[in-house]
């Protein structure tokens, strides 16, 4: 009798072993697809690499039509300093003339 007992046990174990083992492979296998399909997706899919690239393409161009408007203004901006500083010089002139009328604040 107690080598049925000792074998019934034995049997439970290695029933319990492959059925953690099972479980085991089961999440390996899931796992490892979900990454399989992910990097796949990453390399070839509609958010993937390819799209992604077309993408920073398309924003080098913005940048650099943003950059130049930029330039663009500036120069704008300089220009009409030059010309505001030229006008109070000259108003600063007209004032400070012989037989100019006073100044109003």
């Amino acid at each position: 009798m107690g080598a049925t007992e000792d074998e019934l046990a034995k049997k439970q174990v290695q029933e319990a072993v492959w059925r953690w083992a099972g479980r085991v492979i089961v999440l390996a296998v899931t796992f490892g697809f979900g990454f399989f399909a992910a990097y796949v997706l990453w390399g070839v899919g509609a958010q993937g690499a390819p799209a992604l690239r077309k993408q920073v393409a398309q924003m080098d161009a913005q940048i650099l039509e943003l950059k130049n408007k930029r330039v663009d203004i500036e120069g704008q901006l300089t220009v009409t300093q030059g010309r505001l500083t030229e006008c109070m010089n000259n108003l600063g002139k007209a004032r400070s003339a012989p037989g100019a009328p006073p100044a109003t604040p």
